[in-house]
């Protein structure tokens, strides 16, 4: 028993030299793993534990060790500067806090994560159809491979973060310091790539010294890998943009985070993405070809917005311009002539009816109209909105019903007078497949007698062709040709 006794009468706390272990310190210090000096937020800290110390000022140290800033306190941060104020570089840092027994160490990476670039793609209609857009004064098409919007430099000279601009105004010019408005289809899930920039005032981006990644609320990130000096990253909208046409504007929050070696999301910055996407029903239907048979943005742009909300389908987009051309874009009928200004017919062919879109949407030659502009104008946004429709001529020399004509206020069966009670002929939109009637030219007497009073306004919106007929012409006349025609 004796070496039992010899061993239960060690100290039981003491090392083999005889000398007590320190205590051990109980201060935990945690911070970013990551920094970005153009961030609205400071790189901070926190010191927790019984030993810990609240007072207790930070140093930041590069890699070499030497103090770029000293003395910082935890609750105001360090903003990316040196003592003397200047930019500190990008690399590796070590947060320093405390000292002698509780002082603490945390390394981290100063970035740079800004955006110099941003594409719009689609997957060949698989779940996203982009449409170029054209921008008549420069007859210019976008061309869907460029960036829609770039900065040259993620910081400027001061070291301030460069946005990515706004989506430019200018409806006719594409502007060069702007970002371009886009087109889809209604229902895609458009497809951006963002590119991050590899340079600025504070030396290289470093973004691969940390484990970065970008997140976005109702975006799926399809390549989610770690952040590198320039690299890609690719998004996609995870819902489709709208069930109805119109105008899409907002500014996608791409939020760049940093993960520890715990799992655990440090935001970093926020970086944004300006978006105008004009939500088209379809890609054109024009059987012509050629660039100006692209959505016109400073068409497409008025006539979005006018139609916001309306269902996607073909006749309810046809319905919408109907009342919007007859009741909002300020036409008068031309009462004295009934000539043609903005739809001219080549060779005099009724076929080959060609409508000056340019000249119209700059009102070149006023707002008096006829049956031809008014057929010209709704085959002319419609087409180019995805939804098809083609001219067609009604003749000839037949007498009229009661008619409102647009910008008229009564009903007249002689709109030129005593002596004019009748159309030579008459232009309006007609449904490829089948026999429905769009006019923005006039609205219909819409009750049992449209030959004469009282009257009921009725617009002429998807109106079967024969109660069209019925309703317009006191004598007989049919449906003497049909075709798309083109456009200028």
């Amino acid at each position: 028993m004796l070496p039992w006794l010899l061993v239960a009468c060690l100290p039981a706390e003491t090392d083999p030299q005889g000398v007590d272990p320190a205590p051990e310190i109980d201060a935990k210090l945690v911070a970013a793993p990551a920094f970005d000096p153009t961030s609205a937020t400071p790189l901070t800290w926190t010191v927790s534990g019984k030993d810990a110390d609240a007072a207790a000022t930070g140093s930041i140290l590069d890699e070499s060790g030497d103090v770029v800033r000293k003395q910082v306190a935890s609750g105001v941060g360090w903003d990316g500067r040196d003592d003397a104020g200047a930019l500190a570089a990008t690399g590796a840092y070590t947060l320093v806090v405390g000292a002698d027994e509780k002082m603490r160490e945390h390394p981290f990476a100063m970035v740079r994560a800004g955006l110099v670039n941003a594409y719009a793609e689609d997957d060949d209609g698989t779940t996203a159809t982009r449409v170029p857009l054209y921008w008549s004064a420069r007859r210019h098409i976008q061309d869907v491979d460029d960036a829609f919007v770039a900065v040259g430099a993620v910081d400027d000279s001061d070291g301030a973060a460069t946005p990515l601009p706004a989506v430019g105004d200018n409806l006719v010019l594409a502007e060069d310091d702007a970002a371009q408005p886009l087109a889809y289809t209604y229902d895609s899930r458009p497809i951006l790539t963002v590119q991050l920039g590899d340079t600025s005032n504070y030396g290289a981006a470093n973004l691969i010294g940390a484990d970065l990644h970008v997140v976005a609320d109702g975006w799926t990130v399809l390549d989610d890998a770690a952040l590198v000096d320039g690299g890609m990253v690719t998004l996609q909208r995870d819902e489709p943009l709208a069930a109805t046409l119109g105008v899409t504007e907002e500014r996608l929050s791409l939020a760049v985070v940093a993960l520890d070696s715990a799992g655990t999301s440090w935001p970093i910055n926020e970086l944004s993405v300006p978006l105008r996407i004009y939500r088209l029903l379809d890609s054109p239907t024009w059987e012509a070809e050629g660039e100006r048979y692209f959505p016109w943005v400073d068409a497409v742009d008025p006539a979005l917005r006018a139609l916001e909300g309306t269902a996607a389908e073909r006749n309810a987009v046809l319905d919408a311009l109907v009342r919007w051309v007859y009741e909002d874009n300020g036409l008068e009928y031309d009462t004295v002539y009934g000539a043609s200004v903005y739809t001219t017919y080549a060779g005099n062919d009724w076929e080959r009816a060609n409508f000056d879109m340019g000249g119209y949407l700059s009102r070149k030659f006023g707002v008096v109209v006829n049956c031809t502009d008014c057929a010209g104008i709704i085959v002319g946004f419609g087409n180019m909105l995805g939804a098809d429709v083609d001219y067609a001529i009604i003749g000839f020399n037949f007498d009229l019903n009661y008619i409102l004509a647009i910008g008229g206020d009564e009903f007249s069966h002689c709109p030129f007078g005593p002596g004019g009670c009748g159309f030579s002929y008459h232009a309006v939109a007609m449904s490829p497949e089948s026999d429905l009637i769009w006019d923005a030219t006039l609205a219909l007497d819409g009750d049992a007698d449209p030959g004469s009073a009282p009257h009921d306004e009725l617009l002429v919106q998807a109106i079967d062709a024969d109660e069209y007929l019925e309703r317009l012409a006191k004598t007989r006349t049919e449906y003497a040709y049909q075709a798309q025609g083109t456009l200028q």
